[in-house]
């Protein structure tokens, strides 16, 4: 069986870090700090030079993503009513 924990050991001295300079803010932002700066930097590449986005997920592959979500809630649902 495979377990995560947020933040990860290697994590958790950036997110005293980040806690200290940026006082108030949700607290998933300072564990997710490294994969939203990769996002970032990777959609802003794009922008810049039309160079595809790896690994980023495209608003087609979002509306895809929400459409499966739609279509398997009632079914989920209904198992969990059981």
């Amino acid at each position: 069986m495979f377990r995560h924990c947020m933040p990860g050991e290697e994590d958790e001295a950036n997110v005293s870090v980040l806690e200290a300079k940026y006082p108030g803010a949700m607290p998933y932002f300072f564990s997710q700090d490294p994969d939203y700066t990769t996002v970032k930097e990777r959609v802003a590449k794009l922008c810049a030079t039309g160079e595809e986005a790896k690994d980023i997920a495209t608003i087609d592959i979002a509306i895809s993503a929400l459409q499966i979500a739609e279509y398997l809630t009632p079914m989920m649902q209904k198992e969990l009513k059981a």
